[in-house]
């Protein structure tokens, strides 16, 4: 639990605050594809701001330096996980869609087999609530926003669980996938 803020801290964050919420709200919405991404960015500046009260700097320019700062590192940290989550996505389709190939061979269609039961236990394995939003945006076509209103939860927490869920996905899904290339590798040289 962290540490209570001195008043006198607490009068000069707000202020901080007061002086920069704009500011960094417009920063973040002309950096951002999706304006609601802005607001939670935001949102993480605040409680950036909040958890280290005490080393924000204590002139107003410094202040607002620190804030845009940190800002940055945080839209920086945004955009990662962003190319991540669009990655694992692109495999997921891929898979997909390579399930639905005509080429039906038997070695084809076993390995998409294989693939598809990884990816379906992989699925399975996440807790019910992300189990559900994977399933409601991969697999049913919403996007974060709607299958956050379908499952009657904040779009931040519906962006941040699925953002977990699929760093849970794109660890199990590589260890099958490997140990799964591994054994096509040695049934090939056999």
């Amino acid at each position: 639990m962290p540490r209570p803020i001195p008043m006198e801290t607490r009068d000069w964050v707000e202020l901080v605050i007061a002086d920069n919420i704009d500011d960094l709200l417009r920063y973040f919405r002309r950096r951002v594809d999706q304006p609601e991404d802005a607001s939670d960015l935001l949102g993480y500046v605040l409680l950036a701001l909040w958890e280290n009260g005490a080393r924000v700097p204590t002139s107003d320019t410094e202040a607002r330096m620190w804030c845009f700062g940190i800002a940055r590192n945080i839209l920086r940290e945004h955009h990662r996980h962003t190319i991540k989550r669009i990655a694992l996505a692109d495999q997921l389709r891929h898979h997909l869609r390579d399930l639905a190939s005509p080429d039906n061979a038997a070695d084809t269609t076993v390995v998409a087999q294989d693939r598809g039961r990884m990816i379906r236990e992989a699925v399975r394995s996440l807790d019910d609530r992300s189990k559900e939003l994977v399933t409601l945006v991969h697999w049913d076509g919403f996007t974060i926003a709607e299958a956050a209103r379908v499952l009657r939860i904040n779009e931040s927490t519906a962006r941040t669980r699925h953002a977990r869920a699929l760093k849970r996905l794109e660890k199990s899904l590589r260890d099958d996938l490997e140990e799964l290339a591994s054994l096509q590798s040695d049934t090939a040289a056999s």
